[in-house]
């Protein structure tokens, strides 16, 4: 199978990544539960993990980081455990279901007043727009990339506008991390929250948000944390009152180990990517498809061939060897925006362990449809 569909989730693992997350299932332990060894080394694991993240996103002291299962969780533990009744809220129309739909619920229980910024022609947000709305705002909420345009949004530029105007700044961090260059500090984020499975090559099930230590944040989840376990109303503590129950350590130690592996390798992998996503591109428009990405940086190519339905040419990759995404992708502003909600779009996405000849095969089998529909489309005629 060639796997295009690492958007999704990353297919290749680095082998150090999988060992140590069958070393802990062998060597089970509940980590912060007890005060033998094997329980410690589980906590020590994680702590080294929570500074690695930092190190890398270049927090540093100002931040902590809480662990979770995927992204959709962070970023729901960053909306729903910041944002106060009455707040101003700015989104846009680029964004996952993972931020549109706890913003959407929260507007429509009359909490929140928001706003949701439009793309322009090429699928980007306006950073004027951005500085518009900012004078009368108290969150923005934006994804550092779209997981279906693959289009990007300068971090940098948009925190130092947050910065200027007092606003909170949260970033959806799922297809941006690591492929475009985030520092936490310099980009004056309040919140990241990332996937561990994607771009940084850990597994499914882990996920992380960090946060800068002067955001006022609630748990969503209560329960045992390893600490205070006499009080049955704790105060809040950084992270523990945040990963109630017991956390998936051995996802967190191959977290580690993706992370160290993704960082050593991020300039090949930046430089591959981008190079064999450009191909794609070029590619699928020679051969008459319809693009709607002409960014490469995160490996993400949307296209739709002919008027065929999106699952239908998806079918007919999966049928002869290829795994795409197709349909909604779970970000129905932005079809509403490209004018595919009917269709859906066909979502290629490239991972570090695809090369040239993954390109060649799946441009050649959409070649091939769309001789086929052309000849159908003839004889009918």
């Amino acid at each position: 199978m060639i796997y295009l569909d690492n958007a999704a989730t990353s297919r290749f693992k680095p082998k150090a990544a999988l060992d140590v997350l069958n070393f802990d299932i062998v060597h089970s332990a509940n980590s912060g539960r007890a005060g033998h060894d094997d329980a410690v080394a589980k906590s020590i694991a994680i702590e080294r993990c929570r500074n690695l993240i930092l190190e890398k996103l270049g927090g540093g002291d100002d931040y902590f980081v809480v662990f979770t299962k995927n992204c959709t969780e962070a970023l729901n533990l960053a909306i729903f455990g910041s944002i106060k009744d009455g707040e101003r809220v700015v989104t846009s129309k680029n964004e996952h279901n993972s931020v549109l739909r706890p913003l959407y619920l929260l507007a429509n229980q009359g909490k929140i007043k928001l706003t949701v910024l439009s793309q322009d022609d090429n699928h980007k947000l306006n950073i004027n727009d951005i500085k518009e709305t900012a004078k009368n705002t108290d969150i923005f909420v934006f994804g550092g990339a779209c997981n279906v345009t693959g289009s990007t949004l300068d971090l940098v530029e948009v925190g130092q506008i947050a910065k200027d105007n007092r606003v909170k700044f949260v970033v959806d961090g799922a297809q941006c991390v690591p492929y475009c260059d985030i520092n936490l500090k310099d980009s004056h984020i309040d919140m990241l929250a990332c996937p561990g499975h994607k771009g940084l090559h850990g597994i499914q099930g882990t996920g992380f948000l960090v946060v800068k230590k002067s955001i006022q944040l609630s748990p969503l989840l209560f329960g045992g944390t390893g600490t205070h376990s006499s009080d049955v109303l704790p105060g809040i503590e950084y992270p523990e009152s945040f990963e109630a129950g017991t956390v998936f350590s051995g996802g967190i130690a191959a977290l580690e180990e993706g992370i160290k592996w993704t960082y050593v390798k991020l300039d090949f992998v930046k430089k591959h990517i981008n190079r064999l996503s450009k191909n794609l591109i070029y590619n699928l428009q020679s051969i008459g498809c319809t693009l709607y990405t002409s960014e490469t940086a995160c490996g993400v190519v949307a296209c739709n061939v002919l008027g065929l339905d999106s699952t239908f040419v998806a079918d007919y990759l999966n049928e002869n060897g290829v795994a795409v995404r197709a349909g909604l992708h779970c970000a129905p502003l932005v079809h509403e925006h490209l004018g595919t909600l009917t269709q859906g779009a066909v979502r290629l996405s490239v991972g570090v362990d695809n090369g040239d000849k993954d390109i060649l095969v799946v441009s050649s089998l959409l070649e091939n449809l769309i001789r086929q529909a052309s000849a159908t489309t003839n004889k009918l005629s």
